[in-house]
């Protein structure tokens, strides 16, 4: 089945252009591709070397410019963006330092499978600008810079290629497997003087879906019809929330548990053939009569092996087995001995499986398949009562942690809402006890790379919106951020927050009016870092009571009101009654198309006792 275009599959105003239009400059040129084909917004963060780009942003919008502060966050902003709304996240930074800046960001968005296309200006030595302005922070070879971490990267060396480069990197970019695309702009070019110029000539119509042969499929069938307990783990299958439906009429028709390694919301929570979540970087405490694994866009770390008597079946849509393993790197993930192995698109290949299924399902006797579903119902009912019973007694309790926290923050979900998630240490608390069932309510951070969530946020809240033009007398284009504001929830821990530079998140939120609700989880340390370090080999630092490698304290860092600075509504909360009132208010805030921000003050991860050596 071939996928169309994001423009087009979104039912925009402006459907892709074709033929000649009046330009004057390469930049206009650049700003008029991006319009016929649909892009709504552009994020970025200012620099010298793209001017007449941005010129002609005044005079032609959208695409509506999204102003940071900082690359690092408008690139995390971009992935968010195009991850909710399953088309493309634009970016246009400057040159050799605002790829630097954005490094982190490529990481982040490969490993979230993200597909951004990242613009950059550059400078050649040597070749003057039309407009006499100096050329300065170039490298020759510039586009090699993020090569790791990009499916594909150019650069501009003609303007006649510009529609067929910006056409390629936005095909590339949606392409399964999704992921970032990096293209520099050549600053002299986009300063060039021009008459007319031809726009991008076709839609952007997507490869057809993978799906492996009946012969492979029936195997999977068959292996998991005389398997003893078969259990299925996925990863980021959820990122297409098409995917979802699938999935629960694939396990239930089966009878196969689905552990979520909860990168997206994958499957839903209240559905009882759901058994628990699969941590970031290791294997969940699998079922002893486990016989069959199915990894469903599920990779492993390279040290990480199932028992010799699992016999594995692996679906992937990434054919390098790179993006799919959490905290994972260009290496890839373990390469497993497997029964099956398909490189697939999920949404198709669980439709056809589920088809054959049905069809197998009408002859022979499948009772132990309506055995092994009850078993999984009864696990799935005693795990979410036991998740359930924690942040209840947490809440009663009235103290103030990532249980009670959860507790709050499910009492106060609406179907509408979006999460973000960064928190590393309070994360398997607050996914347990917010209860998620719509698929595209949920992103977080496969990377590990600190700080993504920040921009992120403020990317997922545009999803919604469209940028409402009116022309000016003077020639300039004005308007507004118009459209849904369903609000985006999005939890981060101290340290996360500010490696995100939330201080550049929150101008913008502030800014363009962005409903962002930011809780900053604040235990006053990087507590992940802790167990390493206390398990170290000599565990000096556990003895000493040594902690200023990640302590946050004396002072504490106060959220509020760095908040308040950027005129963003903030609470400062250290108990239960006080968290409860305030996100409340915070989230009829959000509502309203304003962000706010909760700075909630937890026990310091490594206890109440400052480093010794302070």
């Amino acid at each position: 089945m071939a996928r169309v275009s994001h423009a087009v599959k979104r039912g925009s105003r402006r459907g892709p252009q074709k033929g000649s239009v009046p330009v004057k400059t390469g930049g206009e040129w650049f700003v008029r591709c991006l319009n016929s084909l649909g892009v709504e917004f552009v994020f970025g963060t200012t620099g010298a070397g793209m001017p007449d780009i941005q010129d002609a942003m005044v005079v032609n919008k959208p695409p509506k410019w999204i102003q940071g502060l900082h690359e690092f966050v408008s690139l995390n902003a971009a992935a968010g963006y195009a991850l909710a709304t399953e088309g493309h996240g634009i970016v246009l930074i400057d040159r050799l330092v605002g790829t630097q800046n954005a490094i982190g960001g490529f990481y982040c968005a490969f490993m979230n499978s993200a597909p951004v296309v990242v613009f950059a200006s550059e400078n050649v030595p040597g070749v003057s600008i039309t407009t006499g302005e100096l050329e300065y922070h170039y490298l020759s070879d510039l586009v090699t810079m993020p090569g790791k971490w990009v499916k594909w990267s150019t650069r501009l060396e003609s303007l006649e290629t510009l529609p067929m480069i910006i056409s390629k990197a936005l095909l590339t970019a949606r392409s399964p497997h999704e992921g970032p695309v990096y293209v520099n702009l050549r600053q002299d070019l986009m300063a060039s003087t021009l008459k007319k110029a031809e726009l991008p000539s076709s839609d952007l119509c997507l490869p057809a879906r993978r799906i492996p042969d009946d012969e492979t499929l029936l195997k999977i069938l068959v292996l998991l019809e005389e398997s003893q307990f078969p259990l299925l783990i996925t990863g980021q299958s959820g990122r297409h929330p098409d995917s979802v439906p699938e999935l629960m009429e694939f396990a239930h028709r089966v009878g196969v548990g689905v552990y979520d390694r909860r990168v997206f919301l994958n499957y839903p929570m209240t559905d009882k053939m759901h058994l628990g979540f699969a941590p970031p970087l290791a294997l969940p405490e699998l079922d002893k009569a486990c016989d069959t694994m199915v990894l469903l866009e599920f990779g492993l770390l390279p040290d990480l092996r199932f028992g010799e008597n699992v016999k594995v079946v692996e679906l992937y849509s990434d054919p390098r087995r790179l993006q799919d393993v959490n905290g994972g790197g260009d290496y890839g993930g373990s390469v497993l001995p497997a029964y099956i192995r398909a490189e697939c698109d999920a949404t198709d290949t669980l439709t056809r499986l589920v088809q054959l299924a049905e069809r197998r399902s009408k002859t022979g006797d499948k009772s132990h398949l309506a055995e092994r579903r009850a078993i999984i119902q009864s696990k799935h009912e005693k795990t979410f009562n036991d998740w359930k019973v924690a942040a209840r007694k947490s809440y009663d309790s009235e103290r103030l942690d990532a249980y009670s926290a959860g507790f709050v923050l499910n009492a106060n979900w609406t179907s509408d809402t979006v999460w973000v998630n960064g928190t590393i240490s309070p994360r398997p608390a607050l996914i347990r006890t917010v209860v998620l069932d719509t698929p595209g309510s949920y992103f977080s951070n496969p990377s590990g790379h600190l700080g993504a969530v920040t921009g992120m946020s403020y990317g997922v809240a545009l999803s919604r919106k469209r940028y409402s033009p009116v022309k000016h007398s003077s020639g300039a284009v004005g308007g507004r951020i118009t459209g849904e504001n369903r609000p985006v929830v999005c939890t981060t821990g101290d340290g996360d927050a500010i490696f995100g530079n939330l201080d550049s998140a929150l101008w913008t939120v502030s800014h363009y009016g962005i409903g962002v609700f930011y809780i900053i989880m604040n235990n006053a340390c990087w507590g992940i870092e802790w167990p390493p370090i206390a398990r170290s080999s000599q565990h000096w630092a556990s003895k000493t009571g040594d902690f200023e490698f990640l302590d946050l304290d004396r002072p504490r860092i106060d959220f509020s009101k760095l908040a308040e600075a950027f005129g963003v509504r903030s609470w400062r909360v250290s108990r239960l009654v006080d968290f409860e009132r305030a996100c409340v208010e915070g989230l009829k805030i959000v509502r309203s198309g304003r962000p706010a921000l909760i700075d909630l003050e937890l026990e310091k991860y490594t206890g109440p006792q400052p480093s010794s050596v302070l």
